[in-house]
């Protein structure tokens, strides 16, 4: 992967968005970066609009034949952001508006023509977690973490969890996690089938994208036509689910629990139960 170029956001997801990167291999192999590096590449509203966008534009490119999903630095994605969570506590964001991306970024990652990887390096928390398990392959480091904590803000996990985890590890197992919000460590995410692979720390990222290229050399319509048929029960699952869950989710963050949750994760005092 020496040959790997940025051909600049431009040419297929449009102007540079907030805190995403993107580059295009010379085999069309698309990655996609989380870049907040200092934040653990928590998502605010802005990016998580830019992210809806860029999807959607590599969704549609025939240059793209895979796509990786990454985190710059030491984490992938550790879910919303503590400016977006506030926006949405003071009603600076409309959380119906938040409901509507959710969908749409749930549905453009479940049913995106091209194959696609999640390289993992280290947290995925919450909507960060969310959009790892949407990949089609998870290729996890050492120290990756995967937790779906919205539960222990008082809110129901609408963003897709309760689609993929329990169609990835089962309804018993899945219920166990997403009712306590207890995070999974790679090597037992690995034992559970919540993920491919584990590696190195230092190596996963390399042998995500080695295994993108060997994808990205096969016959692109073959693959897309075959994830496809693979992905129906996702996407079916999701078409009947996605908007109620998120529904319940908006209104679960009008809860008292909720509220005090929120106040408290603010403060630095995050409630655990």
């Amino acid at each position: 992967m020496s040959e790997r170029k940025c051909v600049g956001t431009s040419d297929i997801i449009g102007p540079a968005r907030p805190g995403l990167r993107f580059e295009l291999t010379p085999t069309g192999v698309g990655v996609l970066t989380f870049d907040r590096p200092e934040q653990l590449n928590a998502i605010d509203w802005p990016l998580y609009q830019a992210l809806g966008e860029a999807l959607d534009r590599i969704a549609n490119s025939a240059a793209v034949r895979v796509l990786v999903l990454e985190g710059a630095g030491r984490a992938f994605c550790a879910g919303g952001d503590i400016s977006f969570m506030r926006q949405m506590y003071d009603g600076d964001v409309d959380k119906e508006d938040v409901a509507r991306m959710g969908a749409r970024v749930f549905r453009t990652l479940t049913n995106l023509p091209q194959p696609s990887i999640a390289v993992v390096q280290g947290p995925a928390i919450g909507l960060g977690c969310t959009i790892a398990l949407c990949g089609d392959l998870v290729f996890a480091g050492e120290k990756a973490v995967f937790a779906d904590p919205h539960v222990q803000m008082g809110l129901v996990p609408g963003d897709g969890g309760t689609v993929l985890w329990p169609l990835l590890i089962g309804p018993a197992r899945a219920k166990e996690y997403l009712l306590t919000g207890d995070p999974i460590r790679a090597a037992d995410a690995d034992r559970l089938g919540l993920v491919n692979h584990v590696y190195p720390t230092d190596e996963v990222r390399g042998r995500g994208l080695a295994f993108a290229a060997r994808l990205a050399a096969g016959p692109a319509r073959t693959l897309q036509a075959a994830k496809a048929l693979i992905n129906h029960q996702i996407r079916t699952l999701g078409e009947e689910t996605i908007r109620g869950s998120l529904a319940m989710e908006t209104v679960s963050q009008t809860s008292d629990y909720h509220r005090d949750a929120v106040k408290r994760f603010l403060d630095g005092d995050p409630v655990r139960f």
